[in-house]
């Protein structure tokens, strides 16, 4: 995230104040280490604290001409009330609550395609779920619910939990003991709700990593109205329910505040095309997931944020668009 704002703003010809998450501080500063030697003094800065106080003054400050935010939507708007004190533009990467779309011919034969699709699904536990953009919601067609679903939880159930540092490790920690325990909150949420836990639900302890925040993998199957499909929890869950044909479908993957990634899965391109533009959402990934390549715009509709980065257009964001009429006419224009 940091490097997405940091290069189109140094490209514009800005100097550049960091001020990373909290819990991330090492991630900036391996980062530096590795660009200390291509920028002069001062042109990029770091500014670790807490938000309410280092965060805050950043935004109120008629020092900053421009504000990028990666972060919840609550933080956002805050943010946002900060720098209006300035009128200080600004571009938000928010919250997002992604749903993942599973048509009926996914299922029509056993073959690399399904294996794929199958892996889509798996995507909600990518980076442990911190990402805002995991398919936190799995909308699967009534008539292939149970076929997909027990390759989706075997896949699942397969995920090797372990030390960042091990390569065999498919899955690490939760970046912080509030992450872990949030997780946890929503977990007991979703099963106050009524929600079926069909895997995972726990935590877990890891031989080598004792001191680590380990989650299972888990998989709720529940109704769309429940919290735990309507809340962004940022953890490796993800929240199942069914539907009967491609309107229901789109009511229920627009059914919510957010509108940063979604996912399409289908082997009829007329299907595809139809969902991917009906989806309220600023990126959506048909028959993938989680690819992010460097030129394709990204950002979100409704409360996942103002602004898109990763394109050409971010460049705007980082100037000022100056107009000068110049006149070589001696003669005056003669309406006075």
């Amino acid at each position: 995230m940091a490097v997405w704002k940091l290069a189109p703003a140094l490209a514009a010809g800005n100097c550049v104040i960091l001020k990373p998450a909290e819990p991330t501080p090492t991630s900036i500063n391996c980062l530096m280490e590795i660009i200390a030697d291509l920028l002069p003094p001062g042109v990029v800065n770091i500014v670790h604290g807490f938000g309410a106080e280092a965060g805050k003054a950043l935004a109120t400050s008629d020092q900053i001409k421009k504000i990028a935010f990666t972060g919840e939507t609550t933080t956002g708007r805050l943010i946002m009330q900060y720098a209006a004190e300035n009128l200080i533009p600004m571009t938000l990467e928010l919250g997002g609550k992604p749903p993942n779309i599973f048509m009926p011919s996914v299922c029509a034969e056993d073959d690399a395609f399904l294996d794929k699709a199958i892996e889509g699904f798996v995507m909600f536990a990518l980076n442990q779920g911190e990402v805002c953009t995991c398919p936190s919601r799995a909308l699967i067609h009534e008539s292939i619910y149970d076929q997909f679903m027990q390759r989706a939880l075997e896949r699942v159930q397969a995920i090797n939990l372990g030390h960042p540092m091990d390569m065999n490790t498919m899955m690490g920690a939760q970046a912080s003991k509030d992450q872990h325990e949030k997780i946890a909150h929503y977990i007991d949420i979703g099963k106050q709700e009524g929600a079926e836990v069909l895997t995972g639900g726990k935590s877990r302890t890891v031989a080598g990593a004792e001191n680590g925040y380990y989650f299972e993998p888990t998989v709720f199957r529940g109704k769309y109205s429940m919290r735990i499909f309507q809340e962004e929890i940022f953890g490796p869950v993800v929240s199942v329910t069914t539907f009967k044909d491609q309107d229901q479908a789109l009511q229920i993957a627009n059914d919510t505040l957010y509108g940063l990634g979604s996912g399409v899965w289908t082997r009829d391109v007329h299907e595809m095309k139809a969902l991917s533009r009906g989806i309220q959402a600023g990126r959506v990934w048909a028959n993938c997931y989680h690819l992010y390549p460097a030129h394709a715009s990204f950002g979100g509709y409704k409360k996942s944020g103002i602004g898109r980065e990763n394109h050409r257009m971010m460049l705007d964001h980082y100037r000022q668009t100056k107009n000068i009429i110049m006149s070589h006419d001696k003669n005056a224009l003669g309406f006075f």
